[in-house]
């Protein structure tokens, strides 16, 4: 009896691995760290990558609504703030002399992740994830900084050159411990952010990030 106790018992455990009853839909907020990760700058294609990887912030709210199983779809809404700049030895694509050229973007992102989780104590679960994003930018500002320069300009507009719109693939993987969160993850930019047909650019980035689910 107690040999059969102990097999029901791993076997319920390892069910709760995979499809744990308790599920159920919850509010979460998000905050992250990102490293901004610009690819190169393309045409004809040749790329050159005249851009360093930058830093930048994020803060949200999710909500995670289990489907079947521990499989799960995760939307959210998210604003951003992160930079990046220009590498030092093509300051002169840039009229003047300057010594400093970054890129300071706002914005806001709506991803809809889709993951799965493994319960292995009913304190600790394990997530992955992936799925698209859609992220809006509301400014875009040029800063150029030298001798007598310190000027900022829109990227945004007819003669800004940026498009104000991406649509980002995520992957990643996190830990829940009780209410906690920890995660990081990485996005690359599907959509060319240049306006120039012929010109090349995509954005990407990695994110760690930290939360507290209610």
């Amino acid at each position: 009896m107690i040999a059969a106790l102990a097999i029901t018992g791993s076997a319920a455990a390892q069910d709760t691995v995979l499809n744990n009853p308790d599920n159920r839909p919850y509010f979460g907020i998000r905050v992250a760290g990102e490293v901004t990760c610009p690819g190169e700058v393309s045409e004809d294609g040749i790329g050159v990558g005249i851009f360093k990887n930058g830093g930048g912030i994020e803060f949200g709210g999710i909500y995670n609504i289990p489907v079947v199983a521990n499989f799960y779809v995760e939307p959210g809404v998210k604003l951003y703030y992160n930079t990046y700049s220009l590498k030092d030895k093509y300051f002169d694509l840039v009229d003047g002399d300057i010594t400093g050229c970054s890129i300071r973007k706002f914005g806001m992102r709506i991803p809809v992740m889709a993951g799965y989780h493994f319960d292995f104590t009913p304190e600790i679960k394990v997530h992955i994830f992936t799925g698209p994003e859609l992220e809006i930018g509301f400014s875009a500002k040029e800063k150029l900084s030298g001798r007598n320069i310190d000027v900022s300009g829109d990227l945004y507009g007819d003669e800004g050159g940026m498009k104000r719109v991406d649509v980002l693939w995520g992957i990643g993987a996190g830990v829940t411990y009780q209410k906690f969160y920890v995660g990081v993850s990485g996005s690359l930019g599907m959509c060319n952010m240049m306006d120039e047909s012929d010109t090349k650019f995509h954005e990407n980035r990695v994110s760690f990030t930290l939360g507290y689910n209610f």
